[in-house]
């Protein structure tokens, strides 16, 4: 953890944080003496992060405070808060003495993302401190406007090892802010995002040739999807590092050229599963008929990973009836993972005959295999799918209707419009919100009056994602009931976040001057502002410690570590949470292989949450593998939910609250699957 004169430490103060339940100015008994007056302003300026707010100027004046610790964190909380009023005074900090508040300048006017930023971002290319380069860079790359490219690929160039050929970049970590490769992997991430071929070719292949090995480099070339990078795939793809393979494989099947399948049949057997896993991807978005005598064999892999993706690929591919008889023995498998493969595997190689062999077969015990089934179902649109879809929305568990009235969407179109306006005022809120969203993809107008009901429900079942659901679909109907719905919203919603993405949304409507959001009410539980940051000036004789919470699995135990001094809002909620035993008994509900795990929804779905929701506190740690991280829906629309990334993930920085990193049990996070349970989350807080 970075603080201005003290590094990986934090005081003990987090049981007090919770305890004592008294914000920034609010009356005690036996008031202790009065802390420092720098402990105090950072209180402030941790209640005006809370309620995002600036204090009427308040926070203008403590960005150009004498105290450089001041500076530094007023910054931060420019760039978390929002207010582009604040630029000018971010791009004085610039100029700053001190690094620290530089580098933390250059973050937080990324955050931001205003292009009035971008020349004094360029110059700062140029810094006589590396860290303050790399964070220009990201800065630049965030805030995506293309003229930065050339000085972003320059950059990179300049900040790159002298070496004769090819630069290999083994054991970086990405997660740690004194790791030596920081500045010039900052640098490389921030051409992804800016998106300019020639300055991204200009520093990743010159003269044609892969300037490195290196994980983030691979990355930029997948996510940039362009066919002058894939000199860098084809590269990686034969690399030592199996990471860098995984990502290669990823971006030759999104290129969509059929000159990748023999690379990626190769690598589909490549020893590292998630490499596997990665081919077996690229070959399902190349659509080649050729997939499936590669997928083949690998239904029966040791590895249940490989042997899932394997399902999946037959399922994207042209169907080929003699794989069936492969198929249908794991229908029945005793891993729910499998089954939800196996069917929509089974639906493409015997797309006349499924609907009838469904109807031989009792329904899934698991709720989410037989959502699973609904949209193989939706894919195959016949008549007697549709049928049993509509049976479907009988189902006993309404967690399985959401992917019901998509799979009735896709098989109908626009004649499922009656079944989703109905279920705009179903009692469930995440059906109500995949009532929304179908809507949104159907382009259907008309239902302005509906979507405003839909969103008042959810004011009473406190649920922000259907509300939030129901702005996206009046966004777009459009039209004067559209706009006299959204301005209700933009005025009434108790969530900020709901508030402003109405506003938002009548800006793209046209309405030039939108409601004020104004700022947030502070839902959950009281927090004292001022011991929550006094880590980062600890009082004489206080001890210092890393708070810690151990997660409890059937395949072992997860210690993590909490950044209380960079997210000490969702610190905090999650602690609590964890000591009222909320955690205890809820499952993992998403497993993505190569990218996270997710749990602590109490519904299990996605849509659930603890009843309140947190602020973002995006830091300068980057998701790196075992980050752990706040899943929302939105910013500022945070709760319960938490995610552990199972690899590097750059394109979550400066979005998701990172307030945690497993320091041991990477190996159990390897081995969760959807429905694991969390047995319980204990936590160590000092005392």
């Amino acid at each position: 953890m970075m603080m201005l004169g003290k590094r990986g430490r934090v005081v003990a103060v987090l049981g007090l944080l919770m305890a004592t339940g008294v914000g920034v100015g609010e009356a005690k008994t036996e008031e202790p003496p009065p802390p420092p007056t720098h402990t105090r302003t950072l209180g402030r300026l941790l209640e005006m992060e809370d309620t995002r707010s600036t204090g009427d100027g308040e926070l203008a004046r403590l960005v150009r405070h004498p105290e450089p610790g001041i500076r530094r964190r007023a910054a931060l909380a420019a760039g978390r808060i929002g207010d582009s009023a604040l630029v000018p005074s971010l791009l004085d900090l610039m100029n700053d003495q001190e690094p620290e508040v530089r580098q933390m300048a250059a973050f937080a006017l990324g955050l931001l993302g205003d292009t009035a930023a971008v020349e004094r971002l360029i110059a700062a290319l140029a810094d006589s401190h590396p860290i303050v380069r790399g964070r220009a860079a990201e800065a630049l790359g965030r805030i995506g406007d293309r003229r930065a490219a050339p000085d972003v690929a320059r950059f990179v160039t300049k900040t790159t090892p002298r070496v004769d050929g090819t630069v290999a970049v083994r054991g970086d970590d990405p997660g740690n802010l004194d790791d030596p490769w920081m500045e010039l992997r900052l640098g490389v991430l921030a051409l992804a995002p800016l998106g300019d071929e020639t300055a991204a070719v200009a520093a990743l292949l010159p003269e044609g040739r892969p300037r490195f090995d290196w994980w983030a480099a691979t990355w930029v070339a997948m996510r940039m999807k362009s066919p002058s990078l894939r000199p860098v795939l084809t590269a990686a793809a034969r690399s030592t590092d199996a990471h860098s393979r995984a990502l290669a494989a990823r971006g030759l099947g999104a290129l969509e050229d059929a000159s990748s399948f023999d690379t990626l049949a190769i690598l589909a057997r490549d020893k590292n599963e998630l490499v596997a896993f990665e081919a077996l991807r690229g070959l399902a978005g190349l659509k080649d008929a050729r997939a499936g005598s590669v997928a083949a064999p690998l239904l029966s892999s040791p590895s249940d990973v490989v042997r899932r993706q394997a399902l999946l690929l037959l399922a994207a591919v042209p169907a080929e009836s003699r794989l069936r008889a492969g198929i249908v023995p794991l229908v029945g498998d005793r891993s729910p993972w499998i089954r939800a493969a196996a069917l929509a595997a089974l639906a493409s190689a015997d797309e006349r005959n499924f609907a009838l062999v469904l109807s031989g077969m009792d329904p899934d015990p698991v709720w989410w295999v037989r959502a699973s089934l609904a949209t193989a179902l939706g894919g195959l649109g016949d008549e007697m799918s549709v049928g049993i879809l509509h049976g479907m929305l009988q189902d006993e568990d309404d967690r399985v209707l959401p992917a019901v009235l998509g799979a009735l969407r896709q098989a109908r179109g626009s004649d499922a419009l009656d079944t989703l306006r109905r279920h705009l005022d179903h009692p469930d809120p995440g059906v109500r919100a995949a009532a929304a969203e179908n809507v949104v993809a159907l382009d259907a107008g008309g239902l302005q009056a509906e979507l405003l009901a839909c969103w008042r429900r959810g004011l009473g079942d406190g649920e922000l994602e259907p509300r939030l659901s129901a702005v996206s679909a009046l966004e777009a109907q459009g039209g004067e009931a559209g706009q006299a719905a959204l301005s209700e919203i933009a005025t009434t919603d108790p969530s900020r976040a709901v508030r402003t993405r109405a506003a938002e949304a009548l800006v793209a409507l046209g309405v030039t001057s939108p409601p004020d959001p104004g700022p947030e009410r502070v839902e959950r539980a009281a927090l004292d502002y001022r011991s929550a940051m006094a880590p980062h000036y600890p009082l004489p004789g206080a001890s210092l410690y890393t708070p810690r919470a151990f997660l409890r699995t059937r395949h072992g135990d997860i210690e993590i570590h909490l950044d209380v001094v960079e997210a000490p809002l969702t610190s905090a909620s999650f602690v609590r949470l964890a000591q009222r035993g909320f955690y205890d008994g809820l499952a993992f509900h998403r497993v993505v292989p190569g990218f996270v795990v997710q749990g602590g929804d109490p519904r299990g779905d996605g849509f659930g949450g603890p009843g309140y929701a947190v602020r973002t506190e995006v830091t300068r740690r980057s998701f790196a593998r075992g980050s752990v991280g706040i899943a929302d829906a939105g910013p500022d629309t945070g709760g319960s939910q938490f995610f552990i990334t199972l690899e590097h993930q750059p394109h979550l920085d400066g979005r998701y609250t990172r307030f945690g990193t497993v320091v041991s049990g990477l190996e159990v996070l390897d081995r969760l699957r959807p429905g694991d349970v969390i047995e319980r989350i204990e936590v160590w807080t000092g005392e």
